[in-house]
This record gives C-alpha cells, structure tokens and sequence, in this order.
C-alpha cells in the first residue's frame, strides 16, 4: 500500500510517503515535492513486488 500525506507543518518534510506490505517493514521518508514523494513511493512498491515475484518463482519462501 501506497499513502502520500500532505505534511503543511513541518517545513522540512513538505510530503511524507509510506509504503507497506504485508510480510514487509513499513517504510517512509520526507520530501520537498509531491512528485519526488510519489517517484519514490512507487519506485519502492514495484521493487517489492517484483522481488517477491523472483522468490515465488524460485520457490523461495518471502520473508
């Protein structure tokens, strides 16, 4: 799951991004621009679940 928050009150983190799996740690950051936040949000999904995919097909249990 991906979540972009809108941060108004915190200067240095304008966006937050969360991302999270199930079987994953949930993992976030700052941003200066929604469009960095989003670019990293989902750059990091496709990145999980391809490497699952990787590990479905070799037979590899996901941790």
């Amino acid at each position: 799951m991906v979540f972009i928050k809108d941060q108004q009150e915190n200067k240095d983190c304008h966006y937050q991004a969360h991302v999270w799996f199930s079987n994953h740690s949930h993992q976030c950051g700052c941003f200066g621009t929604k469009k960095a936040a989003e670019q990293w949000a989902y750059w990091l999904q496709k990145k999980i679940v391809t490497g699952d995919l990787f590990k479905a097909t070799r037979g590899t249990k996901t941790l």
